[in-house]
């Protein structure tokens, strides 16, 4: 269930994050800005569900007098016991099917990419070094690209007009590490696999590179002149995957997006603050954090009725007294025969979600020794408190305490730890 959760969170964040890309930055040349936001949600939407921070916390006072002479908790392991489950369970399944769904998705990224890496070392394998231009120049009619760290250019184009201007664009998906970008976002894309808007971020990663680098090429050149060299080289067709070309079939994206003025100061700020935000309400455990303080010990006094019942004001309920009541057999045989009673009867609630913690169970001892008013002050679910209040009701009458030297009805907290 755990798993499931997590799934859930990482699309639903993903959904979020890409979405805000979608509807407020992606028409925006905030370029730079844009690239890190996109690398960003990926790493993000994968890790924040992760983590656990904890903001608020229901601390629960217990007066020390009432745990002392159980300065230990009493242990209860699972044990050897056998927990009969379904094979076939949502809990078990998901997780290994998710798993294996990632796992060939990667597959099929590493063969997808070993078939682009082989296609162009053919290529290479042949190719001219440029020294002047850190370039390759191969005999085959190629459209420009770069893989990797390196590009790849028609010989062709060694005479071409516009040869310094696609010179320039390469060499801004060179040197900026734009192959860095595909791979990393390959990668953890296997992982959000089923998110509608995965293919879509993706697509408009590669968008961002392409925006990049025209835009560092027209630096020296005329927006008009620039666009017409996209157009001609369009008649060039794409050869491989993973790879950062000159011209795709974006084109239109990237004519508009030359002629586009849009360049708002205040919807990156926006973004940021939110992403911020949201990757935070995410990475939060809003669950409030269990927290035990223990209350200074009060010193007894012959009129220290420190615990009433408000209903009984003949026979008043202390919990500070001057003898303290115990088990008849003593405390350590108490928790020997709690840790008996409680051996292979963990709950299967709490085995399946992996609960553990400690039980504090509070309890009154009558003039009688009997115990009343069993109750859990601070319990872990899942079925651990229960099973904890049961069996310290089922262990017998204890020694009643005494106060002033008198028989008197006390309170008590004993601590029970349950350990997987």
């Amino acid at each position: 269930m755990e798993t499931l959760i997590y799934i859930s969170k990482a699309h639903l964040l993903f959904l979020i994050l890409g979405g805000i890309y979608h509807y407020s930055l992606r028409n925006e040349k905030s370029f730079t800005f844009n690239r890190f936001y996109l690398l960003a949600i990926y790493g993000v939407s994968i890790i924040a569900p992760l983590l656990e921070f904890k903001f608020f916390k229901n601390i629960t006072f217990i007066e020390s007098s009432l745990l002392s002479g159980a300065n230990s908790t009493t242990t209860f392991n699972k044990g050897p016991q056998t927990i009969e489950t379904g094979l076939f369970t949502l809990d078990i399944i998901f997780p290994w099917a998710y798993g294996i769904l990632v796992f060939l998705s990667f597959l099929i990224f590493l063969i997808k990419f070993g078939k682009s890496y082989y296609q162009f070392k053919l290529l290479y394998r042949f190719a001219r070094f440029d020294f002047k231009h850190k370039v390759y120049w191969v005999e085959d009619d190629i459209p420009p690209f770069t893989f990797l760290n390196k590009t790849l250019l028609p010989e062709k184009l060694m005479y071409d007009e516009n040869k310094e201007v696609i010179l320039k664009h390469e060499k801004n998906h060179r040197t900026t590490l734009h192959f860095f970008d595909i791979i990393w976002v390959e990668i953890l894309s296997s992982i959000l696999i089923f998110n509608p808007l995965n293919k879509k971020i993706k697509k408009y990663i590669v968008e961002n590179h392409e925006y990049l680098a025209d835009q560092y090429a027209c630096e020296d050149t005329q927006k008009t002149n620039y666009a017409q060299i996209l157009i001609q080289q369009t008649l060039n067709q794409q050869q491989f995957q993973f790879v950062s070309y000159f011209a795709r079939p974006t084109i239109l994206n990237r004519l508009n997006m030359l002629e586009s003025s849009k360049n708002s100061k205040s919807k990156p700020f926006l973004a940021a603050l939110s992403f911020a935000l949201i990757s935070l309400l995410f990475a939060c455990d809003l669950n409030p954090k269990e927290e035990i303080i223990l209350k200074p010990e009060n010193k007894p006094t012959s009129d220290n009725k420190v615990l009433k019942d408000e209903h009984d004001n003949v026979n008043p309920i202390f919990s500070v007294v001057e003898k303290q009541a115990e088990p008849r057999e003593g405390i350590e045989a108490l928790y020997d025969a709690l840790s008996k009673d409680l051996e292979g009867n963990y709950p299967k609630e709490a085995i399946n979600k992996g609960v553990e913690g400690v039980v504090y169970i509070k309890f009154v001892i009558e003039r009688d020794g009997s115990l009343s008013n069993v109750k859990s002050v601070k319990g872990i679910g899942a079925g651990c408190d229960e099973l904890a209040v049961e069996v310290l009701k089922n262990y017998g009458n204890w020694i009643p305490g005494k106060h002033n030297g008198k028989t008197v009805r006390s309170t008590r907290v004993i601590p029970i730890r349950f350990v997987l």
